[in-house]
């Protein structure tokens, strides 16, 4: 069979393979793809259902927030004031906030004012009876300042989201005065809006209840810590499910949520267009290439095989091949004409190679030795004869051109390799100079030793300073631990006192001991301030240190940053508003619950927008943004302030360094806070950045990762 039969042969079985292969990838590939777009579909849209509850969640806790730390509400409890009553709680008051219930619950646990109404028929009804359960058996009732519950509880009603939150003054300082308990019903009316705004049919069906096997089957995907599901109804309806948790975290009932199934629908469509394009493009194409093959390729290489056939018939180099063409084989012709006419020249360019290495060779500072697989010399360069003690060799009198072993007496030395790679080894001369000696085997196709080839180079210089640089990095090193023990020390030593001095100070403000005057007063005022921000000084100092030493750890838990976000600002609201700033919040609805030590945290954040707020100009304004990256939470604060000239950009995030001598005689600092944010998001797997221009605001910003720490609820 010629040629030109197998490329037919050849070009319409790979093509038919190819078609074959590229339908069954098609079909596997492209089907499995649309079904996993069709579940992370279904898993993102019901994500944004759970989400949308979290977020309803949210808003009943800052009204609950807004209510329990109003000082007229703290009052109410206190004295059962019914001014309060009348003026605040208004018939309309629970339809305006949107609530089913609001109950004020004092200390001792009794329920001191109720009220209870229907939203759909906008009437009074009695409190749900299992709530009074709950409340009567200190379920539903802080204990503490911190103390506050949120989810979804049953009642025969029907599942109620529920916020508790402790009443306290406005500042959330003093003892608490009770428990306000807002609840909102996830009835149909609800459910009906989330169906309205997600576009998609919900099912609800509380755990206590006999629920359809699909449920269940989810319920115990969910429990097993697989997280929401997915499944498929039927050929046009897809389910995503999630679960409800009560005040505890313990599940109490599990949601459904239908979707349509048209993203798969069309890519089954989709898939039988492309089956056809296929076979009818296999076909044109495989007709196609044979032609153009026979052509262009098959009828030259066959003119090629009949001249060499002549060639090597007539023992006639000096014939020439002529191929038209300005193609790959045309210059196979002439690479074959070529060579023709170099096989005459070989001898003589391999002499003059052989000469070129050995002048190349010669010429090198480094040492050069060839060996036997006995290990006896066949070649060593000018270099290795002048350093013959590193041979170990008993050389006779010889000169660059004695290259046969015969010439020399061997005494073996067992640095040579026994196997395949580089051995080194460092070697003395009796000059005191140091040398390294490196050997490798010369293997053949079939892996036997053939040669071992030697090479030295001199690295005294080097050995001194390597050994100058290990002397010179432990000392560095000795010195900066001396250092950070006697900042841990000292940090520890001035802390003591420095509690006392605070302690009492507070207690002579708070007139404990007696009354004082004005003046008295004041001082003992900045004796307190003072002291504590020497405290916090000597917290950064000693956090800085632990860091330096290796010895800073953090505590991990899973926190919703928005959580943590409030906590900062409700903390640094005081000082904001007295420069008259304030402070937005531009947090992704989507964000997971993050993995990390939360106090970190909120120390790096505050650290950060303290600075914001402390270089900002008066009645100005900080934003605050958060948003999901990849696997990382970026975390930017902006201000309108002074900014930060470019020329000062290399100061900071270090230790103690300020900007200038003015700056940080009006504004007080150490430098340590950003120092100390950038140690703790690096120990977080974290980075940080920043971008700023004098007289245009800074932007300060860091990211977490959360991949493999954090879990959607």
């Amino acid at each position: 069979m010629d040629v030109s039969k197998k490329l037919l042969v050849v070009t319409f079985t790979m093509f038919a393979l190819l078609t074959v292969l590229l339908i069954v990838a098609s079909h596997t590939i492209l089907l499995s793809s649309f079904s996993k777009l069709e579940t992370r579909d279904t898993l993102k849209n019901t994500e944004k259902i759970e989400q949308a509850i979290a977020w309803e969640t949210l808003s009943i806790d800052r009204t609950a927030r807004d209510w329990a730390y109003w000082d007229d509400t703290y009052e109410f409890m206190n004295t059962l004031n019914p001014e309060y009553i009348e003026s605040n709680l208004e018939d309309n008051t629970l339809y305006d906030l949107d609530l089913n219930i609001m109950l004020f619950v004092n200390k001792s646990g009794v329920m001191v004012y109720p009220m209870s109404v229907d939203l759909i028929n906008r009437t009074n009804v009695p409190v749900p009876a299992g709530l009074l359960e709950r409340i009567n058996s200190g379920l539903l009732t802080t204990h503490g300042n911190a103390d506050y519950m949120q989810g979804v509880i049953l009642l025969e009603e029907g599942p109620m989201l529920i916020v508790c939150r402790p009443i306290l003054v406005s500042l959330e300082e003093g003892p608490s005065a009770g428990t306000l308990i807002l609840g909102k019903y996830i009835d149909s009316s609800y459910i009906a809006s989330l169906e309205e705004r997600t576009q998609s049919s919900l099912s609800l069906y509380a755990l206590n209840e006999e629920m359809p096997p699909d449920f269940q089957d989810a319920f115990n995907k969910a429990f097993r810590g697989e997280g929401n599901t997915v499944n498929i109804l039927g050929d046009d309806r897809v389910a995503g499910y999630f679960i409800l948790k009560d005040t505890t975290g313990e599940p109490v009932a599990l949601m459904r949520a239908d979707y349509p199934r048209d993203l798969y629908a069309q890519g089954k469509k989709t898939l039988t267009y492309i089956y056809g394009f296929l076979l009818l493009s296999g076909i044109v194409i495989g007709t196609a290439t044979k032609f153009s093959l026979d052509r262009l390729l098959v009828s030259r290489l066959i003119a090629i095989d009949s001249f060499l056939e002549k060639v090597k018939r007539e023992k006639d180099i000096s014939k020439q091949l002529d191929v038209d063409g300005e193609d790959e084989i045309h210059r196979l012709s002439k690479g074959i004409n070529e060579m023709l006419s170099s096989i005459r020249l070989a001898e003589q360019e391999l002499k003059s190679r052989e000469y070129e290495k050995k002048f190349i060779l010669d010429s090198l500072e480094e040492i050069v030795v060839l060996r036997d697989p006995n290990f006896n010399i066949r070649w060593a360069n000018r270099a290795a004869l002048k350093n013959r003690d590193l041979l170990t060799v008993k050389v006779k009198e010889m000169t660059s051109d004695c290259h046969k072993a015969a010439d020399k007496e061997i005494i073996q030395k067992p640095r040579y390799p026994q196997a395949s790679g580089w051995t080194d080894q460092e070697f003395t001369s009796s000059e005191g100079k140091t040398w390294l000696l490196r050997s490798k085997p010369v293997c053949d196709e079939t892996g036997d030793i053939i040669a071992i080839l030697e090479t030295g180079v001199e690295i005294t210089e080097r050995k001194n300073y390597e050994i100058e640089l290990f002397r010179a990095k432990h000392d560095a090193e000795v010195a900066n631990h001396t250092k950070s023990e006697f900042l841990a020390n000292m940090s520890h030593e001035l802390r003591t006192p420095l509690n006392s001095i605070i302690g009492f100070s507070d207690l002579l403000y708070e007139k404990v001991y007696g009354e004082l005057n004005a003046r008295q007063l004041k001082a003992v005022g900045n004796i307190s301030s003072s002291g504590k921000h020497l405290l916090n000084l000597i917290n950064e100092i000693l956090d800085l240190s632990k860091v330096e030493a290796g010895s800073f750890e953090l505590h991990y838990s899973t926190f919703w940053l928005a959580e943590a976000f409030a906590e900062v600002r409700d903390m640094l609201f005081p000082f904001a508003a007295s420069k008259g700033i304030n402070i937005k919040f531009e947090i992704e609805t989507s964000l997971p619950r993050v993995s990390a030590d939360r106090e970190r945290i909120m120390q790096v954040l505050s650290n950060l927008m303290t600075n914001a707020i402390k270089f900002s100009n008066e009645n100005g304004c900080i934003r605050v943004k958060a948003a999901q990256r990849n696997d990382y939470i970026m975390i930017a604060v902006s201000d309108e302030g002074i900014g930060i000239a470019a020329a000062d950009h290399d100061k900071l995030f270090k230790p103690f360094s300020q900007i200038d001598s003015s700056s940080s005689k009006k504004y007080q600092g150490t430098g340590l806070g950003l120092a100390l944010v950038k140690e703790i998001v690096h120990l977080h797997g974290g980075s940080v950045w920043f971008e700023s221009e004098a007289g245009k605001g800074s932007t300060f910003g860091f990211s977490i990762p959360f991949s493999g720490r954090s879990e959607r609820l």
